[in-house]
């Protein structure tokens, strides 16, 4: 695992004895961001966001750090900058950093030693009214997901892949339209920390720096100490299906000369595959053999 080495039980099977933990980021959802010029690498005020998120993942780090993390892999989920948008000398110590594109899995190093998941800095699924830069992958390509014909978001495929590993999603941080879709996809037992409430699309009432990282840091280590009682997603039995809809014909042209996908019409791809992971590497275009 890029020298990630886990902790296991004597006999070498199961959950590792030691507290692991997978934080894995957007940054749409980070503290103070509620404007496309934040959101994209050569917008004009990415610089700000870059920062904001990187403070909220130092509060999640202390926060997993207070609960007794011995352990704690941070992926830079975000797609622009090629997977790099962590100010990288302002991350605290207390973690390791996966940083830059391309990855060989979906969720790169998340395996099952893990305890939990925390997403930090994650938004809602495309559609969803007055939610921060509400998009699923792309807000300019596509539509809608759905995973066996449930409609999922970028949490959803986070989850799910984290599920396919036996690990709950034990966190999620983000605008309160974030938070409520945590909820109706992971039940009551999610813990989230809502540092912004959407108005629009673009404008929130959001917390003060210090305040929204100091929830962070306290729903973090919640989210932790709760971990051991939480349940992961129930994963689809059988055959995997998610099915994309791209915005216009064109974008979807490419998947026609593919012989491991079906097209439904002019703009929907379908992939089937026998499990969560492969059917998101498959989608995501990583064809390196899954870790399982």
């Amino acid at each position: 695992m890029n020298g990630i080495e886990p902790q296991r039980h004597k006999e070498g099977k199961g959950k590792a004895t030691a507290m692991r933990v997978y934080i894995s980021t957007d940054l749409e959802g980070a503290s103070g961001v509620t404007q496309e010029s934040q959101s994209f690498a050569d917008a004009g005020r990415y610089e700000e966001a870059r920062r904001s998120l990187t403070r909220d993942v130092n509060a999640a780090v202390a926060g997993a750090r207070d609960a007794g993390a011995e352990q704690v892999v941070v992926l830079d989920g975000h797609g622009h900058y090629s997977g790099y948008n962590f100010v990288y000398e302002e991350l605290v110590d207390g973690a390791m950093y996966q940083l830059g594109a391309p990855w060989t899995t979906y969720c790169e190093n998340l395996d099952a030693t893990f305890t939990a998941v925390l997403a930090v800095a994650y938004h809602a699924m495309a559609g969803t009214r007055a939610a921060i830069l509400d998009h699923t992958q792309s807000s300019r390509a596509i539509v809608n997901m759905w995973l066996n014909d449930r409609k999922i978001g970028e949490l959803g495929m986070l989850a799910y892949v984290a599920a396919h590993h036996g690990v709950p999603v034990a966190l999620v941080t983000g605008d309160d339209k974030t938070c409520e879709e945590a909820r109706e996809l992971l039940g009551d037992q999610v813990v989230t920390a809502c540092v912004k409430w959407g108005s629009k699309r673009s404008s929130a009432l959001c917390l003060a720096p210090g305040e929204s990282r100091a929830l962070i840091r306290e729903k973090a280590a919640e989210a932790l100490r709760k971990a051991p009682t939480m349940k992961p997603l129930a994963v689809p039995e059988g055959e995997c299906v998610l099915r994309v809809e791209y915005l216009r014909s064109e974008m979807a042209e490419g998947f026609w000369a593919r012989t491991d996908v079906e097209m439904l019409d002019n703009r929907t791809v379908i992939f089937r595959r026998d499990n969560v992971l492969d059917v998101m590497n498959a989608y995501c275009g990583l064809h390196y053999p899954a870790m399982r």
